[in-house]
């Protein structure tokens, strides 16, 4: 015989055997030993928590000569073809097939019919809520006023796009998501059954990734045995899940709550270089937190730095992660969701790190350095005036050098910029095909001025600009490839496309100011108060 999956092979075929279910169960027995069955009956709940399976227990036990309290002998005539699926009276009907409106006059049409080989006639219809709005008209009449052999089961994940008129003419039965303990315990009675060794913490890992559904557990048992040859061990479940590892996600978060940003990055994308899954990684990374989080409830106290941190900043990090799950359902670039994240969590850290009392010490710092100079201007006004602005080139220090920007357009010719707008796709692709590290920091990148020994680079994302522009080794592993596409040997300067239209603007307006308009006293205390504090925090009474 031909190999079966273990979800098959362990499927339950009593009351008894069904696992999570016992509200159900207990009262389907009852009825069933006490002839009080019902025409109709709806079963709803998560998929694979046994909806189907217990359709096909029900249908034995109702049909069985040799029951007890209201348990299939599963040793009759009657059992062991319902069981094998030969029996005539027993249909299923996959709605997502056949959901149409002649498919249900069929089921109509036949329903009158006395059963052939068993007591009762027995309708299975799983998903029902697919069933067209005619197909539910039509099914109506019949679950209104069957016949007195027949019995309705209807199973479905989604009762709430199923007609009230349909549910308030059923039994309705709402099926739980089954424990992880009790998927655990079940695992491991299926590894004894089939002489497979296990780790505890590998059937622990395979109950919370099935969210509740034993089929799906069983169904990643069955691949983690296959990869694993007989030996069942975390990090097989890892590897066949695409799951990432508790102490992968412990080095990531120690590197977020340090504000190693770069190392941060560099793990994220040796995960991705292993064969991780984003998707699967961000919510691996809620899981993680969520189980910090129950250490510090129960008082206990884990590896790794995140342990240092207050527990309602875990909470804005769990809230961070959750609003970038759903941006990331609707992006074509889910990598760079993920990266900002990482930075956006960095932030979050040092910012409740340093907290009110170190702002109040930057505004009081401030108004005294304002005090001076103010009194600067009212002894010396001509001496005071201002210089360039700084405030815009302060804020970005982190991100852009414009001394260096300028120097690249100080040189920048269009020949130079031309060929290498050319050669840039070419650049790409070189990159994708020999180190994919760096993948998402160029392609969302193009140059923008070049001369012969600088080239401006302009960058979507503000922290890829940063990355390039303080990290020397992501910078010179570019360089040399952008020496192996154009044969020349230059310099790269990184601009944020969100400030590249400003610095552009500033420049030519430098460029083209000869001389220095002398400011009344007045505008040069206007002038330093905007340079101090900005334009918008500045109002200006007579």
């Amino acid at each position: 015989m031909s190999y079966q999956a273990l979800y098959r092979v362990f499927r339950s075929q009593a009351f008894e055997e069904v696992v999570g279910q016992k509200h159900v169960t207990t009262t389907l027995k009852n009825a069933i030993a006490r002839s009080k069955i019902s025409h109709a009956y709806l079963f709803n709940g998560p998929r694979g928590t046994g909806k189907t399976s217990i359709a096909k227990i029900f249908a034995k036990a109702i049909n069985c000569n040799e029951r007890h309290d209201g348990e299939p002998c599963n040793e009759c005539p009657s059992c062991v073809s319902i069981t094998s699926g030969t029996n005539s009276d027993v249909i299923e009907i996959d709605a997502a097939s056949n959901n149409g409106v002649d498919e249900i006059r069929n089921i109509r049409d036949k329903v009158k019919y006395a059963p052939g080989e068993s007591k009762y006639k027995v309708y299975i219809i799983d998903e029902v809520h697919m069933l067209t709005t005619g197909a539910f008209n039509a099914l109506l009449k019949t679950l209104e006023e069957p016949p007195s052999h027949a019995i309705f089961i209807l199973a479905t994940t989604e009762p709430h796009k199923i007609p009230p008129t349909i549910i308030s003419r059923c039994q309705r039965f709402d099926f739980k998501a089954i424990s992880t303990p009790d998927i655990v315990e079940h695992l491991s009675y299926v590894c004894d059954k089939e002489g497979i060794k296990y780790e505890l913490s590998a059937l622990e890992f395979i109950a919370q990734t099935a969210e509740g559904g034993m089929r799906d557990a069983l169904s990643i048992l069955d691949q983690a045995i296959a990869f694993g040859d007989e030996n069942l061990t975390l990090s097989h479940v890892l590897n066949v899940t695409g799951s990432v590892g508790k102490e992968d996600l412990r080095k990531l978060t120690d590197a977020i709550v340090t504000y190693d940003v770069r190392l941060a990055f560099d793990q994220y994308h040796q995960l991705l270089s292993d064969g991780k899954e984003v998707n699967r990684l961000v919510n691996d990374f809620i899981y993680y937190l969520r189980d910090v989080i129950v250490d510090f409830a129960t008082g206990t106290k884990g590896e790794g730095h995140i342990y240092e941190v207050e527990l309602p900043v875990i909470y804005e990090m769990i809230d961070k992660i959750n609003d970038t799950l759903v941006s990331m359902r609707f992006a074509v670039n889910m990598n760079i969701h993920f990266e900002v994240l990482i930075v956006k969590l960095s932030e979050l850290v040092k910012s409740h790190e340093h907290g009110a009392g170190a702002s109040t010490q930057y505004i009081d710092a401030r108004m005294k350095e304002f005090e001076e100079k103010l009194a600067q201007v009212q002894l010396n006004p001509t001496a005071a005036a201002p210089s360039k602005p700084k405030a815009k080139t302060e804020r970005n220090a982190n991100k852009f050098s414009v001394s260096q920007i300028e120097n690249v357009l100080d040189n920048a010719n269009r020949e130079d910029l031309t060929y290498l707008q050319e050669n840039w796709q070419s650049l790409i692709e070189h990159v994708k095909q020999n180190n994919r590290a760096l993948v998402s920091l160029l392609q969302n990148s193009e140059p923008v001025a070049a001369s012969s020994t600088h080239v401006l680079i302009k960058f979507q994302e503000d922290i890829h600009c940063e990355l390039v522009n303080k990290g020397d080794d992501k910078r010179e592993q570019i360089e040399s490839i952008v020496y192996t596409i154009i044969n020349k040997k230059v310099k790269m300067v990184g601009v944020p496309d969100s400030q590249w239209l400003q610095v552009r603007h500033d420049y030519i307006k430098h460029k083209k100011q000869q001389t220095e308009v002398k400011q009344e006293p007045k505008d040069d205390i206007v002038k330093t108060a905007e340079e101090l504090f900005g334009k918008d925090t500045i109002n200006l009474i007579d």
